[in-house]
């Protein structure tokens, strides 16, 4: 043991003398190292796909409604608007939108669809990627221009994969040109009016058809993440102002719902994570154990190995290094199970998981530390035996 070569040398043999005791001693370590890297992978993965889905219904928005029964003289109007984007400083842009509902005929089949009414700032409010040609313009809602913005899944519907821009969709008796199609929405459960059937025209020409001027939704994007719950105040007092305290409006963010995704990732990751400890703790047991069970069979090589002048730091180093070793080996085989967990749920749900490099680096650690912990006890009592001892053993 006069270096790192024959060290190793050393390890490698006492390792391969018993395959099948190597191989369930590390048994442990595999477990919890592959518990860690899976599930903390999907966990991490699950929450930034659920984080990205939710603000892509728009990055810090606010919106207004009235709780109300409605048509009322409380529902939400222009001067509410205006107000809104005049004096609400913590947002960054305001837009509103009127909802309605109109049927299509589809080839020969009714079809309801959800119409919205919005101006040329809901694209950017709203976050909407667009999957061919453009959205609503300032132009289009000034100059009540026929045109309209479909949904990815209407666009399909109506038209296939053929040409889908520069149709001329019917609707309540107005042919409006296909100017956009955007991509879905998903809303998790919250309502929206941007559904998987959503014809969005300008506000202007919704309001000629129904003759109406009431503004059903008023949405706002904060400047910050930060100054979201300024920009859900300042909106509530400049609506009071304009209503009254009495009249129930409500105003809301995201932002509970994200705090709700974050805590229950968190609190999953955590779960996983102790008792992936617990699973390595209970590895490192069994390695203690058979640490022990090793340096009670191998009593007279210690002993010849003394005699022929080893000294206890180098018995120390052995055993130590065999412990680390198993330890390791475990953790690394682990990790490589663990990794084809990821593999196995994309696959089966047909997205990308990729694997957290934190997970792997800290089951990798833990799997180290373990050797170190429960090896350096019988490798500390093979290196106090006494050589005389030891080859009375044999």
């Amino acid at each position: 043991m006069r270096n790192w070569s024959d060290l190793a040398e050393i390890v490698r043999g006492d390792l391969t003398r018993n395959l099948r005791r190597t191989f369930l001693t590390m048994f442990g370590l595999m477990v919890g190292s592959a518990a860690v890297v899976g599930v903390t992978s999907v966990g991490l993965t699950g929450r930034a796909y659920a984080v990205n889905e939710l603000e892509s219904l728009g990055s810090n928005l606010v919106y207004a409604l009235y709780d109300g029964p409605t048509p009322s003289p409380n529902d939400l109007n222009e001067q509410d608007f205006r107000d809104v984007r005049a004096r609400a400083t913590a947002l960054a842009i305001v837009s509103r939108v009127v909802h309605d509902y109109a049927t299509l005929d589809i080839r020969g089949q009714p079809y309801d669809v959800s119409l919205v009414g919005t101006d040329g700032n809901y694209a950017r409010v709203r976050n909407i990627l667009m999957r061919q040609g453009r959205f609503i313009n300032v132009f289009d809602v000034r100059d009540r221009r026929k045109v309209c913005v479909l949904s990815e899944s209407l666009a399909q519907k109506l038209y296939g994969q053929g040409r889908q821009l520069g149709n001329l969709l019917p609707i309540d008796g107005l042919d409006f040109e296909v100017v956009g199609v955007f991509r879905d929405a998903h809303s998790f459960g919250i309502p929206t009016e941007l559904t998987k059937n959503a014809v969005i025209i300008p506000l202007t020409v919704l309001d000629a058809i129904e003759g109406t001027s009431r503004v059903d939704r008023i949405y706002g994007q904060a400047k910050s993440r930060a100054l979201v719950p300024l920009a859900t105040r300042q909106i509530i007092h400049i609506l009071a102002a304009n209503h009254g305290p009495g009249v129930i409006y409500r105003v809301t963010n995201l932002n509970s719902v994200l705090s709700v995704i974050h805590r229950v990732s968190r609190g999953l990751i955590l779960v996983v994570v102790v008792v992936s400890a617990i699973s390595l703790l209970v590895g490192g047991v069994g390695i203690m154990n058979i640490m022990l069970v090793t340096v009670r069979e191998r009593q007279p090589e210690i002993g010849l190995r003394k005699a022929i002048g080893a000294r206890p730091r180098q018995i120390l180093d052995a055993f130590l290094a065999e412990s680390i070793v198993i330890s390791l080996l475990g953790g690394l085989i682990g990790i490589l199970l663990g990794a084809g967990i990821p593999f196995l749920v994309g696959a089966t749900l047909g997205v990308k998981i990729p694997i957290s490099p934190l997970s792997a680096a800290f089951a990798l650690a833990v799997s180290a530390l373990v050797g170190v912990a429960f090896g350096y006890y019988p490798a500390r009592r093979a290196a106090r035996l006494d050589p005389v001892t030891c080859l009375r053993a044999e």
